[in-house]
């Protein structure tokens, strides 16, 4: 299983960009977690997305429901909107990229070289797509 994140917009921001990459995935099963603690994994798609990640009360606890489950996953996009948050993923597996969405009009102080920025959300879908093509 691929675990990547994506940042939407730093900060508050009224419009979200995660949608703009949503659109170019296939198919896929989105969980809100906002003051979850736990999520109904039933018939989950291929690429399950957990949004509002940074809002739930255990983030840790529900990437772990998801990782131990015994339904097929091949990816799984964590979606949050602070970029400086980290997530604790269980053993073995490993973030495989961050993307963090940004506004051309606020841009970030610092920039750090883990992470991939976009302005555009379209070639951040593209990226997703081809990340998520490569074994």
């Amino acid at each position: 299983m691929k675990i990547l994140r994506i940042t939407d917009v730093p900060g508050e921001h009224s419009n979200r960009l995660i949608y703009g990459i949503l659109d170019s995935l296939k198919c896929y099963t989105l969980y809100e977690c906002r003051e979850k603690e736990q999520i109904s994994l039933t018939n989950p798609a291929k690429t399950v997305i957990l949004d509002n990640l940074h809002q739930a009360p255990n983030p840790a606890l529900l990437i772990r429901q998801i990782t131990d489950s015994n339904v097929s996953i091949e990816r799984l996009i964590l979606v949050d909107q602070k970029e400086s948050q980290i997530f604790t993923l269980p053993d073995p597996y490993l973030l495989f990229r961050h993307i963090v969405l940004i506004d051309p009009l606020r841009l970030p102080k610092v920039f750090s070289e883990q992470r991939d920025y976009y302005f555009d959300t379209t070639e951040a879908g593209n990226a997703l797509l081809n990340l998520t093509r490569a074994a």
